[in-house]
């Protein structure tokens, strides 16, 4: 099985790339899902608007940082080749991402806003997660149109082999590894929605999120045939950090709350329908 990608869409002299249109398309979904989840939590519309609003510029500087420490030895190697070159500094700073990045710059700068504004962070963070996965698997559409984050060589009919893509190797059959996590992605969505329903204690849909995905992405890592994620020893830097994520979803299941901070959530009235 052949297919031609479409790592960009051209209309008129208009060019757009379909990855980002993609996360722009799934930004703008699971936006929508977060303020409809507000107002059934009676939780401030504008709020979650600057929460989101924040949260993607974290994941947005998140996912580039790490990127560019996976790529660090290459990038200390070729300094002047790339330092010197205004095309070259773009398609560094415009091209690769690393979604752990973007998840832990994403914590970060919810943290921040509700820090700054007095808001609650366990009740900020839940409100907005199940979004998280249902964003990602647009995501990974966009991958899979452009080519990036490929797959293994596969044999069809499962395999898909690329005719166009400017990243994946072309002509051969490779696992399409990146709808196989867009669709579990959408499952974990709808598993979150169904989890966060009830009133949970602080930091249990973090950690349930942070489990399933932990185990999903390293067991996707092995399915994976790109080497530019970086390689430590025989995992890659995302099966490193799933193995880190992963007690830490635990533990976050697990803790014992200190407060009654949590306690509002306890009322009918915050309860989704």
């Amino acid at each position: 099985m052949k297919t031609a990608v479409f790592p960009f869409i051209h209309i008129g002299s208009l060019t757009i790339g379909v990855y980002g249109l993609c996360i722009l398309i799934g930004a703008i979904v699971g936006i929508s899902v977060a303020l409809v989840r507000a107002k059934r939590r009676a939780f401030p519309v504008e709020d979650t608007l600057y929460l989101s609003f924040f949260a993607l510029i974290g994941v947005g500087v998140g996912a580039k940082i790490l990127y560019l420490i996976t790529i660090l030895p290459e990038l200390i190697e070729h300094f002047q080749e790339i330092f010197t070159s205004l095309e070259a500094i773009n398609l560094l700073f415009t091209n690769g991402f690393v979604f752990y990045g973007g998840l832990i710059g994403a914590v970060l700068a919810i943290w921040w806003y509700t820090h700054h504004f007095k808001l609650d962070f366990w009740q900020s963070v839940e409100l907005l997660i199940p979004s998280v996965p249902l964003i990602h698997a647009f995501g990974r559409i966009g991958c899979f149109c452009g080519g990036c984050c490929y797959g293994i060589p596969f044999d069809p009919p499962i395999g898909v082999a690329f005719t166009n893509s400017p990243v994946a190797p072309n002509g051969i059959p490779l696992f399409p590894v990146q709808l196989l996590e867009a669709g579990l992605n959408l499952l974990l969505f709808f598993f979150l929605l169904w989890f966060a329903r009830k009133p949970r204690p602080q930091g249990r849909v973090l950690g349930a999120y942070a489990i399933a995905y932990a185990v999903i992405r390293f067991a996707l890592e092995f399915l994976r045939y790109d080497y530019a994620r970086g390689i430590l020893w025989v995992f890659s830097t995302s099966q490193w950090i799933s193995l880190i994520l992963l007690p830490i979803g635990i533990w976050l299941c697990l803790r014992k709350e200190k407060d009654n901070k949590g306690a509002p959530r306890e009322k009918a009235g915050n309860q989704e329908e």
